[in-house]
């Protein structure tokens, strides 16, 4: 099992990467380090604050505090100091590789949209309302329906965790191929106030306040507030009009704790968060006609006007409210109810790289949904479980249109790059105006869940068996409405989806499981079919086995896991090349089948020093599909983000501190190998392997004297090598191909005031 290890650095817990090439088998692996890990010894005494042993990781992976070591579940763990060492504040920050086996991708034609993929299952066009992704996520717990606006910046988190594999019996959502939590920091009781200043290339500005206010009758209060922005690094020589890659956050959250009694206690939380960012530059990789031009590696400059180029707003508000009540020792209750609400403007401009005249998609997005979710937690004798009651409601509406405001070729103004004013639907290519789409989709889901682990009386209480299953029922609805007709569609579905696990501990510091589990997600239908045909249920079925342990007087942790994964009723993506407006989407005929091998190695040799490892390989098979745009023809695609090789390496040490503060250098490279960006990728040329190097130089605990606080001072750079890396592709039928560039390399400076 690939764990992103956590260790002891200055007062709080850090996360270091390694990368690695991997080739032998995974048995091999997992017999060889058995034979190398015995109990571990007592802890090393610590002379000053510096790295000496590795610290205990708590997850609330299974709805209590436990050891990530104790744990049968493949999750990764980045907490709030990993997060500022590695330079990460959302999750769109996590596109480097920082955790191999997650990969974070552009959604395409909405800027604010990521796509998600953990162990190689990831759809394209993941922005379609009326489908739900494989990867769940979570903020605190309580479920995100769409992936428009996951780039919006996180406000004091207290740490991220990502299970790998299908989920389910453990949380609200179901989920095929994974889940990811982010989990804000509570009030503390105590006043405090920190403020971070962060200046950086491109005129990159960030401030980050956070407050905790003392605590009143029993009421805790936090408020955090972030604000950043960035210049675009791609200039757009259209006057007056936005550049390509800019972006303006504000993010808010204001958090409660109140404990009116002993035994019963209440968090409640408000977030919101406003984005605006530009689109993403489109260059052309491949021009098969001729007309425009390749445009060879990353450029820094649009060679056509692009206009209208406007931002793409989103704005997201969520309430949520979750009571505790501890009926005894050995159970507790809890309820979670959430509501969200999403509103998206996109104004999407691809200039001249799709062969048309400024070709613009503008949608209109508007998202409520509501979670309800009973939690009863118990202990007896030798068993712990969990069962819960989940409710999820979704109401969403989608406008959009395609527009064209830029004759490239003189088609219509007779003056090659002449403005269109205003912007037409009328496509000279097609003769026909490109309708108006109004897309509406329901969802409704009901779920029971429960999960125990019984430890019997047998071999010294080393065995532990796991058990859990889920019984969900979805209802999905909706229609689209173009002009002069209107559809609809209609979805019910239920499915129970077991796990069994078994978990044994050679000693206090080794331990190895095994578990299968399987999870499905509901179908849907895509808004761009020309069928408006629906599709049915993914199902996943894995089988996974792993080993834990600690040596070297805890100075030393490796975890490892092998999986084999079968998908049954894929959910594939088809773009029509001759006309991009049409997505169809449908059930993969053949079964699909990924295997792989996760590990992850943490050493201490020396105070202070921390080296870790973690690697993650993956052995993707599709068999032939039907195309349905090519009348069913079986047809070799892809799976997307599904390198063979991928992992992380890093470096960190903190000197000896001196009378002015404590000195900290990290250094960390992220390695991908060769991807797909979309299913119909097969040729090679369209996919991309890249590897990043990051770096930051940190000086904390600056005595400011007496009771005026501590400052911390840091000194970044991403991408020091200025790797041309591409992220996002795909394919225009005949035409060629386009490609996304990676941010090129940024540095800047970070100061932190805390009182």
């Amino acid at each position: 099992m690939l764990i992103n290890d956590s260790v002891y650095l200055g007062g709080e817990h850090i996360v270091i990467k390694a990368y690695t090439r991997f080739c032998s088998p995974a048995i091999a692996v997992l017999s060889v380090a058995g034979g190398l890990f015995g109990a571990g010894s007592a802890a090393i005494a610590q002379g000053d604050n510096r790295v000496r042993v590795l610290d205990e990781i708590i997850v609330t992976a299974q709805k209590r505090e436990k050891s990530l070591q104790d744990l049968p579940v493949a999750v990764s763990v980045l907490n709030r100091v990993q997060l500022e060492a590695l330079g990460i504040s959302s999750l769109e920050g996590l596109d480097g590789g920082a955790i191999p086996s997650l990969r974070v991708q552009p959604g395409g034609n909405t800027v604010s949209s990521l796509t998600l993929t953990i162990r190689g299952n990831g759809p394209t066009d993941i922005s379609q309302v009326t489908r739900e992704g494989p990867v769940a996520v979570y903020l605190d717990g309580f479920y995100v329906s769409r992936i428009q606006g996951l780039s919006m910046e996180l406000v004091d988190i207290e740490r991220i965790e990502v299970l790998r594999g299908p989920q389910g019996t453990l949380f609200g959502r179901n989920a095929t191929s994974g889940a990811v939590n982010v989990i804000s920091k509570r009030p503390t009781g105590q006043f405090g106030v920190e403020q971070t200043f962060s200046y950086g290339r491109f005129n990159e500005f960030r401030s980050i306040t956070r407050v905790n206010l003392p605590e009143f009758s029993g009421i805790r209060t936090k408020i955090d507030y972030v604000h950043t922005e960035r210049d675009g690094w791609v200039d757009n020589t259209a006057p007056g009009q936005s550049d390509f890659n800019t972006y303006d956050k504000d993010a808010l959250r204001i958090g409660i704790n109140w404990q009116p009694g002993d035994f019963l206690e209440f968090d409640y939380s408000f977030d919101y968060a406003d984005t605006l960012s530009s689109f993403f530059y489109m260059q052309l990789a491949q021009d098969n006609i001729g007309l425009i031009g390749v445009e060879p590696g990353r450029q820094r400059q649009s060679r056509f006007p692009v206009a209208p180029l406007d931002p793409a707003i989103t704005e997201h508000e969520m309430h949520a409210l979750t009571g505790t009540w501890e009926l005894s020792d050995n159970l507790t209750v809890k309820s979670l109810s959430s509501y969200r609400t999403l509103e998206e403007q996109t104004n999407n401009n691809f200039g001249g790289v799709l062969y048309f005249n400024g070709f613009m998609n503008l949608k209109d997005i508007e998202q409520d949904q509501w979670t309800q979710e009973f939690q009863l937690i118990g202990t007896h004798e030798r068993l712990e479980w969990v069962a819960g009651l989940y409710y999820f409601e979704e109401d969403v509406q989608e406008v959009a249109t395609e527009l064209f405001s830029l004759d490239i070729f003189g088609l219509l103004t007779a003056a090659p790059l002449t403005p269109i004013i205003p912007p037409t639907n009328f496509n000279v290519f097609i003769g026909a105006p490109v309708p108006v789409r109004t897309i509406t989709a329901n969802a409704m889901s009901k779920a029971v869940y429960g999960h125990a682990t019984w430890t019997p009386p047998i071999l010294e209480d080393r065995l532990h068996i796991g058990a859990g299953l889920r019984y969900t029922s979805d209802e999905r609805s909706g229609g689209r409405a173009i002009p002069g007709t209107a559809e609809s569609f209609n979805l019910d579905s239920e499915h129970t989806d077991p796990e069994i696990s078994a978990t044994f501990d050679w000693s206090d510091r080794l331990s190895t499981y095994a578990k299968w589990s399987t999870a499905y997600k509901a179908g849907g239908v895509s808004p761009r079919s020309t069928s408006f045909r629906p599709y049915q249920e993914e199902e996943a079925e894995t089988f996974e086995i792993g080993l834990k342990s600690e040596f070297w007087d805890r100075r030393a942790r490796f975890n490892a896991a092998i999986f084999t994964t079968d998908y049954d009723g894929l959910q594939i993506n088809f773009s029509d090349p001759m006309n991009l407006t049409t997505v169809e989407t449908i059930n993969a005929t053949n079964a699909v089948e990924i295997d792989g091998l996760e590990f992850d190695l943490t050493l201490v040799p020396a105070p202070g020093l921390v080296i870790s490892a973690s690697y993650t390989y993956l052995d993707g098979r599709m068999p032939l599909q039907p195309n349905p745009l090519a009348g069913g023809a079986l047809e070799q695609f892809a799976l997307v983000q599904t390198p063979e090789h991928a992992g992380a390496v890093s470096v960190d040490y903190t000197f000896e501190p001196r009378s002015f503060g404590t000195l900290t250098a990290h250094l960390d490279v992220t390695s991908t190998d060769k991807y797909a960006f979309l299913a119909f990728s097969v040729d090679e040329r369209f996919w991309d392997a890249y590897t990043l190097v990051n770096a930051r130089l940190t000086l904390a605990d600056i005595n400011l004297g007496g009771e005026a606080g501590t400052l911390r001072a840091s000194l970044w750079a991403k991408n020091i090598s200025d790797e041309e890396y591409v992220v996002f592709g795909f394919p225009i039928g005949p035409a060629g191909h386009t490609q996304v560039f990676g941010t090129p390399r940024t540095y800047g400076v970070d100061l932190t005031y805390r009182f």
